[in-house]
């Protein structure tokens, strides 16, 4: 079983753990916090077999973070998912901490490579699915990170009728939640990469 300590958002939390999980099942989370300044403590106190920070921060913002990662585990796989486009200059900064990082579009495949897990017993995503424009935009504002009732309100129709397009969309992705058909709708290139505060 592999373990993984994750920090950061929780839609983008739970979309990562579970697209992992759907490729390869023997994954589990060690720990999670919404910041990724709880990664150190979350780190020496789970002992996962790898990290992933996921933020918005600022290169500055992540190399302080990344030299208390290091203070306390040298060891640990860590893995940089940059939420901003600035992915490169990044993974320049945070080298010398020997921690990867990876940017908001990298697949799934990338994210495993980088976090060294064999590939042998990762299953492969179905093809592409047509969605409609309604359903583009519900996902679009579920990956801003609104609720079914915040959306309903946006487009002025009711709760129930988000949560069935929301099903029909899951059904079409082949996904269980709504972390997981964002995800999804970003490797398919339904969703583009948005700046994010960490």
């Amino acid at each position: 079983m592999f373990s993984l300590a994750l920090c950061g958002p929780s839609i983008y939390r739970t979309a990562v753990f579970e697209q992992l999980r759907l490729l390869r099942g023997d994954i589990r989370i060690a720990a999670q916090s919404n910041h990724v300044d709880d990664g150190p403590a979350l780190i020496a106190h789970s002992t996962p077999d790898a990290a992933i920070m996921i933020s918005g921060s600022d290169s500055l913002t992540a190399v302080t973070h990344a030299a208390r990662i290091r203070r306390v585990d040298l060891d640990v796989k860590v893995l940089w998912w940059a939420l901003t486009s600035d992915a490169v200059e990044l993974a320049n900064k945070l080298q010398p901490y020997d921690i990867g990082v990876i940017s908001w579009e990298a697949s799934p495949d990338d994210m495993f490579a980088a976090l060294g897990i064999p590939m042998s017993s990762v299953l492969r995503t179905p093809s592409r699915p047509r969605l409609t424009q309604h359903e583009h935009t519900i996902l679009q504002l579920a990956a801003d990170g609104l609720s079914n009732k915040a959306i309903a309100y946006r487009l002025s129709v009711s709760e129930s009728t988000i949560k069935n397009h929301l099903r029909h969309i899951g059904a079409k992705f082949n996904t269980t939640s709504r972390a997981q058909s964002v995800w999804q709708a970003v490797q398919w290139g339904y969703l583009t990469a948005k700046p994010l505060a960490s």
